[in-house]
Parts: structure tokens; C-alpha cells; sequence
């Protein structure tokens, strides 16, 4: 990818933002820089404020780009892009490394060197809590919303969580080095200053990744499943989602200092003001004439190279042409095998493609062995094959195997329900070379009345009983009834799942319990009765505004913040606050105690306390 010239600042980025729809930029001199999506620069200004510090996470960007903080030292100026206006100064008594606002831009937060963590209220311009004091500097600073906390990250390679309510903490020295940045953007991010990256549990404030680059760290992005991280050598691509590194030479670039991703582009701004841009979907074109040319080979190289390509239409095609490719090949091994097999070489050429095609080709080069072996009722070789070639079961002949075995099996039940075993013998006689089938076909021919028992059981959902008789007759296991009912119980543990989710808690509790019954799911089953009995409870407690113990509950299970009932209070809570707030700045001290008197408990009384002090 070339490089292109965005801007010369000849001065330092401080802060990128975003909002999807423009890209924001600030440098340490303030002034702002406004970009579209294809890279022109619409509009810039000047804020009269004292240099900031691009060292620092100190300035930053609402999320609504509606505001802008700047630090200098231990003043905070808050700025209103729209109107280019000076609205604020917050002046703290130590210098300040760290602030961000909040989701909705109603709160800023910062961290000094002092280890404070302040909250400011935007609407008046007051500090409003002091949220937890910490043993070290504060280097960096994240809202959580969706939790109620603001995370911190701290010198002493400590990761700081802290709850906006009662503002209990949680420590996690998880880093080896000072963190330099913390996000909260589709994950929880943290970075420290050799790029050790660790992702983070918002529910649990547990660590649920980690992996080491060991470079000089200068900054991070956040796209979707995809970190950027920029270190002093260039730009290295992780996917967060599935906890891989895609490619760890992305970019070579020296004197790297801060990075963002705005739309198809990268935007990096290295360490003598120049902002420079690639655009990530540059080689689309490359890789379409790949895919013309049916070299896979290449295509895929240039996506390992570049990720950003597969959400591009060009990857789609690349994809569909693929499984195109294989579809053909499968239908060619019945004809030729060698053909088939020499149409699939091209990609076997792509590493990522090549186990696959490999199993493919071992598998179905034993087509036309198995189709000869089905037709001919060559019944322990057909068998024999789809057990040692697993592929071959998903082919129409293999579906034509079993549907032998049912007719046949269902003809002798019929005989054996008549008395006529000698008869039914000789039906089964040719599935007796079939090691999986012998046992059955001996047992039926014996105790042929415990078929039709166990689907009786089977028909009246009498689950207990049919368990009970497959313990007592193992051999019932080889039964299509067996099959079916384990098949159904796999489908009941995920809809119990998918119920539970949706938080349709009559609906998961009775697939749940139903589920109980059957052997090997009882401990999945108890877990999401158990889920369920503890989300009814934590519903309860909130229907009758007993918030103590329903906090006390979400405290001991985390998994309850996920609940639109937890997610409503907390939102609910923080509409009370914030409106307390406004009403204690304008002397209403009853109005805003009338607000807050029902959330009077352990785990709110902190925050309500420093409501009424403003």
C-alpha cells in the first residue's frame, strides 16, 4: 500500500476521533482538523488554549465530537467544537495525565498524578465524585457504561476498575510494563509500553486474552474484531475476536505515533507532525484480477496480508468462487477421481485451504468404491468406507445406505412382531458383516418386543423410562430411537440457551428441566436452571426496589449486567443522578434528595453522598 500526505502539521497529533462520519485531529499546538470520508479536509481551526501534551492521553475527543477536552498541566479546558467555544475550566490539584468522556457526553473523567480519579458534569461544569484514589499515576482513563465503571490504567502496570456507584475497585496487575492505553470500543483493550496487549472481561474485570509483541508501544486502534497496534517499527494487525495475530508486519513505519482507521483508510501521524493515509482497500482491484485469473495462491496471500480486504466485495466473490470450486470437485470424483482431484491443486497451493482440500480429496477419491458398494448391497464395505472416510456421509449414496438399513431393520421388526424370527433373520442376515449393526441385529432378534417397548416410551415422552431401559439394554444405543432422542436433546440445550438469552425465563426453565432427563446434559441443564433461579431472584429484588440485594446478587453473579432489567435500572439510575446534579447546582436540595432516596443503600450511598454536596 503507498503512503499519501494527509496534512504537514509540522506539530504533533495529539488526539484522533471519530464518529464514522468525519475524522477528527488535533495537535499539540489546538488546532482541529475536520476530514470526510474520502480524505478532504472540510474545515480547520484554532483553539486559544496552552499546548497540550501528545505524550499524554490528557486531550481528547467526545464520542459525538461535540466537545473536546484539553489538559495543561492541572487544568482541564472543555471546548464546543461546533461553535469553537471555550465552555469550561476544571482545575485539579495535581497535573492531570488522563481524561475521556462518557458514551453521551454528559461526564468527563481524569486521572493525575496524584492516582484521583474526578468526574466532572458537563451541564454544570462541577467536579461531582471523586471516584477512588489509587497508589500511582493514572495514565489513562475508559468509561464502561454498559457496567456503570471507568477503568484506569496506571504506572505501576496496574489496570483499575472502578464502580461509579459505590466506587469499590478492583486491581489487576496484569501488564509487565506501565499501561500507556486503555479502550472500550467492541472490547476492552489495554496496552502497556512494550506492547503487551491484554483484552479484558468487562463482566467478571477478568483478563480473557493476552499476547506479547514486546516493541516500543506509541499507540492502538480499535476497527471491529481487528487492533491496530502502532509500535516504534510499524503496525501490527490482531483479531481480537478469534485471539489470533494476522499479520505482525503490516506496515513498516518508522517514527510512528498515533494511528486510527476511518473508514477504508489508515491514517497514521508520526513523530514531526506529518499525518500521513493508506488506503486499506487499495489492492482490491489486485485482488480481483487474482480471482480472475483463478490464482488462490495469490489472492490469499494478499489477504493474509492485508485482513481489512475480506470486508471488501471482492472478498465475497473470492469465497463464493472457492466453495464453487469444491462443490464441482465433489460431483467429478464420481465420475473421475484423478480429474477431480487435479481440478482442486490450485488450492491446495493456499496454506489456509490445504487441510481441508487434503481430507477432500483423501475422502472422495473413495466415491466411486462406496457408490459400487451401496448399490451392490456390499454392506460392511460401504460401512467399512464411511467410517474410515467420514466426507463420504455427507454424499446422497451414503444417505441411500441408511435408508436401506431402516427398511430392512423396519421390515424384520414387522416379522419378528409376527413370530417369523427365521424370516427376519434372513433380511438382517446381509448387515450382520457390519460391526456397528451386529450387536443390534443379535439383540433384536432375541428381545424384539424392547423395540416396540422403547418407542412406546418414546411416543409418550416417557424419557425417564426410555433411559432407563437403554441402561438396562446397552444394545438399544444402535436404535435410530436412540439417535433421534440424543439429537433432540442437543437441540433442546441449545434453544434452553438461545430462551435464556432472550431472557424468556418460563420458557428455558422447562426446556431446561425437561433436559435433566436426559443422560450426559443433567450438569448443562443444572446450570441453566441455576442461571434462571438466580435472574428470577435478581427480578424480584428489583420489582420491589430492594436494590441492596439486588446489587449484592450481580456482585456475586456478574452475568445478571448482562439483563435489560439491570441494563434499565442502571440507565435509570444514572438519568436520576445526573438530574440530581443539575438540581443541587441550582439550590433544590430536596428535589434532588427526593430523586435519589430510594437508592439509599451500601452499594449507591457513596455516589448519592457526593450528589448532595454539590
Amino acid at each position: 500500500m503507498e503512503a499519501k500526505i494527509l496534512k504537514n502539521l509540522k506539530k504533533r497529533v495529539t488526539a484522533f476521533g471519530s464518529d464514522g462520519n468525519f475524522l477528527f485531529l488535533v495537535d499539540e499546538v489546538n488546532r482541529v482538523l475536520i476530514f470526510s470520508k474520502n480524505m478532504i479536509m472540510m474545515k480547520g481551526f484554532r483553539l486559544k488554549a496552552p499546548n497540550n501534551r501528545p505524550d499524554e492521553n490528557s486531550t481528547k475527543f467526545s464520542k459525538d465530537l461535540k466537545y473536546l477536552a484539553i489538559t495543561t498541566g492541572n487544568i482541564i479546558t472543555l471546548w464546543d467544537l461546533e461553535n469553537k467555544k471555550h465552555i469550561a475550566n476544571f482545575v485539579n490539584t495535581m497535573d492531570v495525565l488522563a481524561v475521556n468522556f462518557d458514551e453521551k457526553s454528559r461526564y468527563l473523567a481524569s486521572g493525575d498524578i496524584n492516582g484521583e480519579i474526578k468526574l466532572y458534569n458537563l451541564k454544570i461544569k462541577k467536579k461531582t465524585a471523586l471516584l477512588a484514589k489509587h497508589k500511582d499515576f493514572i495514565t489513562d482513563i475508559e468509561f464502561c457504561d454498559e457496567v456503570n465503571e471507568v477503568v484506569g490504567g496506571c504506572y505501576d502496570k496496574c489496570v483499575l476498575f472502578v464502580n461509579t456507584a459505590d466506587f469499590s475497585k478492583k486491581e489487576r496487575y496484569l501488564h509487565i510494563k506501565p499501561v500507556k492505553k486503555v479502550k472500550n470500543s467492541s472490547y476492552l483493550v489495554s496496552a502497556d509500553a512494550i506492547s503487551d496487549i491484554v483484552k479484558w472481561d468487562i463482566l467478571k474485570n477478568s483478563e480473557k486474552d493476552r499476547v506479547d509483541f514486546y516493541k516500543e508501544f506509541k499507540d492502538f486502534f480499535i476497527d471491529e474484531n481487528i487492533l491496530s497496534v502502532l509500535t516504534s517499527r510499524g503496525v501490527i494487525l490482531y483479531d481480537l475476536e478469534s485471539e489470533v495475530i494476522l499479520n505482525d508486519k503490516f506496515l513498516e513505519f518508522e517514527g510512528g505515533d498515533k494511528i486510527a482507521v476511518f473508514g477504508n483508510y489508515m491514517i497514521i501521524s508520526d513523530d514531526k507532525g506529518v499525518v500521513w493515509y493508506y488506503d486499506l482497500f487499495e489492492e482490491e482491484k489486485k485482488l480481483l484480477e487474482y480471482i480472475l485469473a483463478e490464482d488462490f495462491k495469490k489472492a490469499y496471500e494478499l489477504i493474509d496480508k492485508n485482513p481489512f480486504l475480506k470486508r471488501s466485495r471482492g472478498f465475497e466473490r473470492l469465497e463464493r468462487m472457492v466453495e464453487l470450486y469444491i462443490k464441482k470437485a465433489k460431483a467429478h470424483f464420481e465420475i473421475d477421481p484423478f480429474k477431480a482431484a487435479a481440478e482442486l491443486q490450485k488450492l491446495l497451493e493456499v496454506p489456509r485451504l490445504r487441510q481441508r482440500v487434503e481430507e477432500i480429496i483423501k475422502h472422495y477419491t473413495n466415491l466411486v468404491k462406496f457408490k459400487n458398494a451401496v448399490l451392490k448391497n456390499n454392506f460392511a464395505l460401504a460401512y467399512q468406507l464411511a467410517n474410515q472416510y467420514p466426507l463420504l456421509k455427507e454424499t446422497k449414496y451414503y444417505k441411500l445406505l441408511e435408508k436401506k438399513w431402516e427398511l430392512a431393520f423396519e421390515k424384520a421388526l414387522k416379522l419378528i412382531k409376527e413370530g417369523k424370527i427365521s424370516e427376519a433373520k434372513e433380511i438382517l442376515v446381509p448387515f450382520m458383516a457390519v460391526p456397528e449393526k451386529l450387536e443390534l441385529i443379535e439383540f433384536v432378534l432375541k428381545k424384539g418386543e424392547l423395540i416396540f417397548l422403547l418407542r412406546e416410551k418414546l411416543a409418550k415422552r416417557d424419557f425417564k423410562g426410555f433411559f432407563a431401559l437403554i441402561k438396562e439394554h446397552p444394545e438399544l444405543k444402535g436404535t435410530n430411537e436412540y439417535k433421534k432422542v440424543m439429537e433432540y436433546a442437543q437441540r433442546l440445550y441449545e434453544k434452553a440457551q438461545e430462551l435464556l438469552k432472550k431472557e424468556e425465563f418460563d420458557k428455558a426453565k422447562k426446556a431446561a428441566a425437561l433436559l435433566t432427563e436426559f443422560p450426559g446434559f443433567e450438569e448443562k441443564a443444572e446450570k441453566i436452571l441455576r442461571k434462571i433461579e438466580i435472574a428470577l431472584k435478581f427480578l424480584n429484588y428489583l420489582s420491589e426496589k430492594n436494590y441492596e440485594k439486588a446489587l449484592e446478587l450481580v456482585n456475586l453473579h456478574p452475568f445478571l449486567k448482562e439483563l435489560k432489567a439491570y441494563k434499565e435500572f442502571i440507565k435509570e439510575w444514572n438519568e436520576k443522578l445526573y438530574k440530581a446534579e443539575i438540581l443541587m447546582n441550582e439550590g433544590k436540595s430536596q428535589e434532588a434528595y427526593e430523586l435519589l432516596k430510594e437508592y439509599e443503600n451500601k452499594y449507591q450511598i457513596n455516589r448519592i453522598n457526593e450528589v448532595m454536596k454539590i
